[in-house]
């Protein structure tokens, strides 16, 4: 039976479907949302029929990471969930957060910007004129994840890492100019 749920609607492909358990599937994302990954956990669990439906993965992935530290589990929940559906930036939104709990926080950064540059379409060359409404809600979340790390400039010289003495002295001279 086909499903998408994303994080602001439930969109059900047969109508058949029980709109209980896809009400309590955005219940559990609201909760998880707000920092209450335990309470979404033990609703997204209590109803395993959802689980063929990738958003609901991604959100249990997140939440196994950080309440049971069970990392791999989790990235491979999000890694499943963003090969069925590599257009919703609520999976990269997921596994950065699971990367963030593994101490990975470069890959969880360069995960987040995957989130944000990406929009329905663009994997098959379609122009997208103005950002996808249906995805705001997830944007909105990860920059609020990328701001709570710290929005940081692009280095001067991308190719050497950020900490190298030629990084760090261009930035100082263009900061100081008022150029960056």
């Amino acid at each position: 039976m086909p499903y998408n749920v994303s994080s602001d609607t439930a969109v059900i492909g047969d109508r058949r479907a029980d709109s209980i358990q896809f009400d309590a599937a955005q219940h559990a994302f609201r909760e998880i949302d707000s920092g209450r990954t335990l309470q979404g956990l033990v609703v997204l669990e209590s109803s395993p029929e959802l689980s063929t439906i990738p958003a609901v993965n991604s959100y249990r992935a997140y939440c196994i990471a950080k309440e049971r530290g069970q990392i791999r589990e989790a990235v491979r929940l999000c890694q499943s969930a963003l090969g069925a559906e590599p257009h919703n930036p609520v999976h990269y939104l997921n596994l950065g957060r699971v990367l963030l709990q593994a101490g990975d926080k470069a890959n969880a950064i360069a995960t987040f910007w995957k989130g944000i540059s990406r929009t329905p379409g663009a994997e098959h060359g379609v122009a997208v004129q103005a950002p996808d409404r249906s995805h705001a809600r997830e944007h909105a979340l990860i920059l609020n994840e990328l701001r709570r790390l710290g929005i940081r400039k692009r280095a001067p010289f991308p190719a050497l890492r950020r900490g190298h003495p030629l990084n760090r002295i261009a930035g100082i001279v263009l900061a100081t100019l008022g150029i960056r």
